[in-house]
């Protein structure tokens, strides 16, 4: 009998320290998300959507009879926003997302670090830094979308079914045609 009572003295101390670990972890996530501002992942997005509705709503032209009426879908927009898309309904996926993804230990070291001067100013100069790394990606992206429509036209080309060639017949000068077109174009 005492064999039992100390087996399950034991399995519950042990449960009960793997739960204070969990919780632990878990608040520390939370701390983690706040001071690196990854709460308002949500309030961003509900901004850009706002604005993608505001253009669209702009495009109906809505005359200035129907404006009511543009206010009522207006504020059904927002309770939508303000229900579907609040930080509390995503809180527990976002926490369960770093508690998956860091350690105890690493959670804490990255909330010691975004504590720290530099980290915070890391977290003040993220968004400026994503921004200009967008329109570097962008400026080169400029360069590489022609290359690829012209490689993937060059494909469609050299892979349409030939409609006026007999099955099982090879075509090699109409195949030849488009690269001898593109080195006329050239010279």
């Amino acid at each position: 009998m005492f064999k039992k009572m100390a087996l399950v003295l034991c399995f519950v101390l042990t449960c009960s320290t793997a739960f204070s670990a969990e919780k632990e972890h878990r608040a520390l996530a939370e701390e983690l998300i706040k001071i690196t501002e990854g709460d308002m992942v949500m309030e961003k997005m509900k901004a850009q959507v706002t604005m993608i509705f505001q253009q669209i709503t702009a495009q109906m032209n809505v005359q200035e009879a129907d404006k009511p009426k543009l206010e009522k879908y207006s504020k059904r927009f927002e309770a939508i926003l303000n229900e579907d898309m609040a930080w509390d309904k995503i809180k527990v996926q976002y926490v369960d997302l770093y508690t998956s993804v860091f350690t105890e230990e690493e959670t804490k070291g990255l909330v010691d670090f975004y504590k720290s001067d530099l980290g915070k100013k890391v977290t003040g100069k993220m968004p400026e830094l994503m921004q200009q790394s967008m329109t570097v990606a962008r400026t080169y992206m400029q360069g590489v979308v022609p290359k690829l429509e012209a490689l993937t036209e060059e494909m469609r080309v050299e892979f349409e079914p030939k409609a006026s060639q007999a099955p099982g017949q090879d075509a090699p000068a109409a195949q030849a045609a488009p690269a001898e077109a593109k080195d006329a174009k050239k010279e």
